[in-house]
């Protein structure tokens, strides 16, 4: 059996403040610009258990790495209420991008590690394997729509392009800048 799920493509981070941890990001180390999101997440589950919850997301790009800052919005038994009252601000996760999030579960037989799993309202889906990665982070396995993939390259592409001005956005933000982007 391989682990090769693809190249690392994100550093996930559970904090008590997603825009305040945003800045601190682009201060110290030029990662940026974030754009701030609220999410319901869409059947979540955690340890087998469905389990309502909202997030505060701030994404940016520290080179061609992104940084994801999450913020529970809920006291919510959660692998981020968990995370925040535990290891708050400390890398809890790598991603990788996937084609097809349950058959790669069902063909490599880890079905039994999903920590947690859900679905973000533009139809992003995603599971957590359980201190895969060796030194006890997670693995997160995102499976994106084609829109959250372009939104993905389009904030890469806006941060190669970031001139510090601005370091924490709205998500409305997000879509002026990549129509901005688009034209030239």
């Amino acid at each position: 059996m391989t682990a090769d799920f693809g190249r690392i493509v994100q550093q996930g981070y559970v904090v008590p403040d997603a825009e305040a941890a945003a800045r601190v990001w682009a201060e110290r180390t030029g990662a940026g610009p974030f754009y701030v999101m609220d999410h319901a997440l869409d059947g979540y589950v955690y340890r087998g258990v469905p389990t309502p919850l909202s997030l505060r997301i701030a994404f940016g790009y520290w080179a061609d790495m992104q940084i994801e800052l999450i913020q529970p919005l809920s006291d919510a038994d959660s692998l981020y209420s968990r995370a925040l009252a535990t290891d708050a601000g400390k890398l809890n996760h790598y991603a990788c991008l996937v084609d097809d999030l349950d058959g790669l579960l069902v063909g490599r037989g880890l079905q039994d590690r999903v920590l947690q799993s859900g679905q973000m309202p533009t139809g992003l889906k995603f599971v957590y394997l359980e201190e895969f990665i060796p030194g006890g982070l997670h693995l997160e396995l995102i499976q994106p729509p084609p829109s959250t993939l372009a939104a993905f390259q389009g904030m890469e592409a806006l941060a190669r392009r970031w001139d510090g001005r601005d370091p924490v956005r709205s998500g409305a933000a997000l879509a002026e800048d990549l129509a901005a982007l688009a034209k030239g």
